[in-house]
């Protein structure tokens, strides 16, 4: 196959591949694309392996994640050619990991890429699960569309509560090379018996894990009322509109039906300081505390420690979260020695805020330990562990309007889907455009409030409690055994070249 032909049809599977997540949620593409992408680096050098992993990457990467052109021009306001730009540098630095992977596994596996197909399969997928840990610790973390998540609707996805999303990833990869073993004529019989008895068993696996609950409910179901007021990202940090967007809010919020106990407002709802509007807020708040219903809200506080994007409670005891992991450049600068220049780009409110501390603590409201998270934060999983066993629901509150009309927002969804299961815990989402939602402790969503869409969401949750193995052990597991698998493979390669 000439190697033009190849680097095409790396791009188109790459491409194809962002198929597989949120909104449309082809799940059976990921192992389909990551089978085309071993298929395409088996006969070819390291270097030339590496660039056809690049051009997949920049498929993959180039579609799944288009929405940062929006955050950054549209409502960045980074100039048009500024935006397309770091756009596309941002791609590019994505690209590299799937790179870096065929790069290894062609090195690790050029002498003997005709035998040990188990042991080849193992290896690409622990690599590309190493890649994909890299990547959510790398300057902050971008752990967004990992392979693992394209199963959050599929046959594996019920692996969560085991391995979690990264060990879902490695299935996923590990599936996709046996598959291709298939396509491979003149096979051994015992070697396609083998493969296909291994592609037939994962997911028998998978669908025998749906009927295992790894919590148990704990209490009683309490009402809660989400709130999605669909304010513009050009209009949600306008001085002018401040009243305007409070008076939604309450509004939304005040005929709420008789035994809600939890409204909750999206992030920076209130899009100032919260002691900036307590005085306008007291009589309603007051009004609603006499009903017995609490409020939480994102919004921003300050202390003498610092200035934090946070979650309050606006009622009662005032219960407060402090976000912790903050987003790079949309929340603050990295290196800001080095990089200063970046803030002069884009225009982004409260654009330098403090960490919030650790480790993570679930705020108590109406005798309920609610876990929360704020926006991006829900994409670290291994630091939400902190919250378990002590948390019963986990709340996340986002605004995702920054990313406009594109795939971000539901793949956001997907993702606080896969913490659900991984927690075993529900979830009630709150955001200012979409899409907010209430999803079960198997990640199920129960009721949505659809993208750019004004309204609200009631509905009864059920509190669990108990502890999954992965909330146990977080990403160990999987990354001991991928670093291990490639730590096996070096060692053979240095025996091969003593021969």
């Amino acid at each position: 196959m000439p190697f033009k032909f190849k680097a095409a049809l790396a791009v188109l599977a790459g491409a194809a591949l962002s198929l597989a997540f949120a909104p449309f949620e082809f799940w059976w593409l990921a192992p389909v694309c990551l089978g085309c992408l071993y298929t395409l680096i088996q006969p070819v050098a390291p270097k030339r392996a590496a660039l056809i992993g690049f051009l997949f990457g920049l498929g993959f990467f180039g579609v799944s994640v288009s929405w940062v052109y929006n955050s950054l021009h549209v409502f960045g306001g980074a100039a048009l050619p500024v935006a397309v730009a770091l756009t596309t540098v941002f791609v590019c630095v994505m690209a590299c990991f799937p790179a870096v992977t065929a790069f290894a596994f062609r090195k690790l596996t050029h002498q003997h890429a005709a035998r040990m197909k188990a042991f080849n399969a193992l290896l690409f997928a622990g690599l590309w699960v190493v890649a994909e840990l890299a990547r959510g610790k790398i300057m902050g973390g971008f752990p967004w569309v990992l392979i693992g998540y394209s199963q959050t609707s599929g046959p594996l996805g019920s692996f969560a509560p085991l391995v979690g999303v990264y060990g879902i990833s490695f299935l996923v990869v590990f599936w996709s090379v046996l598959l291709t073993t298939l396509a491979v004529p003149k096979q051994a019989l015992v070697t396609r018996v083998s493969s296909v008895v291994c592609l037939a068993f994962i997911p028998i696996v998978g669908i025998a894990l749906n009927s295992v609950s790894f919590s148990t409910p704990t209490g009683e179901e309490f009402k809660v009322r989400i709130v999605q007021a669909n304010i513009a990202q050009e209009l949600k940090f306008s001085r002018e509109r401040l009243q305007q967007s409070i008076q939604e809010y309450t509004a939304l919020s005040v005929d709420a039906p008789e035994g809600t106990q939890l409204i909750v407002w999206p992030e920076t709802a209130i899009p100032t300081y919260f002691s900036n509007v307590e005085r306008v807020l007291a009589p309603w708040v007051r009004e609603m505390d006499a009903r017995g219903i609490d409020v939480l809200s994102g919004g921003f506080y300050s202390d003498d420690t610092g200035n934090y994007n946070a979650v309050r409670q606006l009622g009662g005891n005032q219960a407060l979260y402090r976000k912790s992991h903050l987003v790079p450049f949309g929340e603050y600068v990295p290196f800001r020695f080095a990089l200063q220049w970046f803030s002069s780009l884009v225009t982004i409110p409260n654009f330098d805020l403090s960490a919030g501390p650790l480790p993570l603590k679930p705020l108590v409201v109406q005798n309920i330990a609610l876990g929360v998270s704020i926006c991006y934060e829900d994409v670290f999983g291994e630091e939400m562990r902190a919250l378990l066993p002590e948390a019963t629901v986990l709340v996340n509150v986002s605004n995702d309007a920054w990313f406009g009309d594109s795939f971000a927002p539901h793949q956001h969804e997907q993702k606080a889907r896969m913490r659900a299961r991984e927690f075993s815990r529900p979830m009630v989402r709150s955001t200012n455009t979409g899409v907010s939602s209430f999803i079960n402790e198997r990640g199920e969503v129960s009721g949505r409030i659809a993208h750019n869409k004004k309204g609200v969401l009631d509905r009864t949750v059920l509190p669990q409690q108990g502890q999954t193995p992965y909330a146990a052990t977080g990403n160990w597991p999987v990354g001991l055994l991928s670093f291990g698998i490639i730590a096996l493979a070096i060692g053979l390669q240095i025996q091969r070249r003593r021969v």
